[in-house]
This record gives structure tokens, C-alpha cells and sequence, in this order.
């Protein structure tokens, strides 16, 4: 498994700190949505500026415009930008052309995707490189979390360019252990710890 930390509720100054503590233990680094709308893109440009060997995944979350809206993301420094399942196919395709223009990847965000499996065999078939089975940030404050989901998955696809994301901490990590994920999202446990490298590590901990 591979850890990618969502940065959403901080300022990019806050960012930058807590990166200082722990890149050297992050395989992604993703800049969420809030934070994005927040600072704009030159938070992706600032981060991948002084992180230059760091993944870095802008979560655009496209839902239209997938090849203006992707060139956008890839100007500004993105290895990696999301797109909505929910878009059309044209514009999930139009966003993976760009990617690939610039030596980018495509995340497939499923959030409230009603048949996300069937949804995912589809989009292999046209060469999206990886998706998200994501738990809404409200839904997981009512404790739901994307578990049945990805057994679900699992049973069909594997775990391989699956991610997870949506109240992931180490407890449901290690309930991930018979059906795992290639990559393991993380966001508040981590930015909202008192010692975030400590989080960190607990979190690898449970994905050894």
C-alpha cells in the first residue's frame, strides 16, 4: 500500500510546516479541494516547487471542461488530477488525453457513484489509470465508512490502482488487510494530529 495525505483544511503556510515533518514519509501528497478553492493552484505550484520529486495529486474533482480544467491543473504543477465518475465519458476522456499530453494520471473520484464497480470495468477498458472508492466527508462524520465497498471491488478488480479515501485512520486500515488498496488516503487524522509525524507513522504501521 501506498500513503497519500489529503491537505484540505489548512493554509498552505500550514502545509508547508507540517510537510517539513513528514514528506520523507508520504507517497502522495494531495492538495484537497478546500485548500485548493482556499489559495487557488499556486498551492499545487508552491508544494511541488519545493517538492520536486513528490507526487502531487490536485483534487479537482472535474466534472466538465475535463481537458481545460486538466491542462489547468498540469500547468500548475499537478502529476496527478481527479475527475468525477459522475462526468460523461467524453469529459473523463478528454481530461485522460491531457494527462497523458503532459506525462500525467488520471484519479477517477467515485464518490456517490450509485454502481461503482460496473462504473470502474468500464473505465479500464478506456485507460483511466487509477480511481477512488471515497467516502463523503459528511457521511463519514456519520461513522459510514468505504469498507463493504472495497470488499465489494476487491472481489471483482483486486486492489491494484484502487485508492481509499473518507475517514481512513489505522483501525480501518488493519480491517482493510484481506481486501487492500493500492493507495490509503488519509486527511484529518493526520493534519488535525498534535504530532503529525507520530500519525504517520501509526498509520504505516498499520499498512505494514
Amino acid at each position: 500500500m501506498r500513503l497519500q495525505v489529503a491537505f484540505d483544511l489548512l493554509s498552505l503556510e500550514e502545509v508547508l510546516a507540517l510537510l517539513e515533518e513528514v514528506h520523507d514519509l508520504v507517497d502522495i501528497v494531495e492538495i484537497g479541494t478546500p485548500l485548493i478553492l482556499k489559495e487557488g493552484l499556486k498551492a499545487v505550484t508552491k508544494i511541488k516547487e519545493c517538492y520536486p520529486d513528490q507526487v502531487v495529486l490536485a483534487d479537482l474533482k472535474i466534472m466538465d471542461a475535463g481537458a481545460l480544467e486538466a491542462e489547468i491543473g498540469f500547468d500548475a504543477g499537478a502529476d496527478m488530477i481527479t475527475v468525477l465518475g459522475l462526468a460523461s465519458r467524453t469529459t473523463k476522456s478528454a481530461a485522460k488525453s491531457t494527462a497523458e499530453q503532459h506525462g500525467g494520471k488520471i484519479v477517477v473520484d467515485l464518490i456517490n457513484h450509485p454502481h461503482p464497480v460496473q462504473e470502474w470495468e468500464e473505465l479500464r477498458k478506456i485507460g483511466m489509470d487509477f480511481c477512488c472508492i471515497h467516502t463523503a466527508h459528511d457521511d463519514a462524520q456519520q461513522h459510514n465508512t468505504p469498507l463493504e465497498t472495497l470488499e465489494n471491488f476487491h472481489k471483482v478488480h483486486g486492489g491494484s490502482r484502487v485508492a481509499v479515501a473518507g475517514g481512513v485512520k489505522p483501525s480501518l486500515i488493519r480491517e482493510m488487510k484481506s481486501f487492500p488498496p493500492e493507495i490509503v488516503v488519509v486527511g484529518s487524522y493526520i493534519t488535525g494530529a498534535e504530532d503529525a509525524r507520530e500519525a504517520v507513522q501509526k498509520i504505516r504501521k498499520a499498512m505494514d
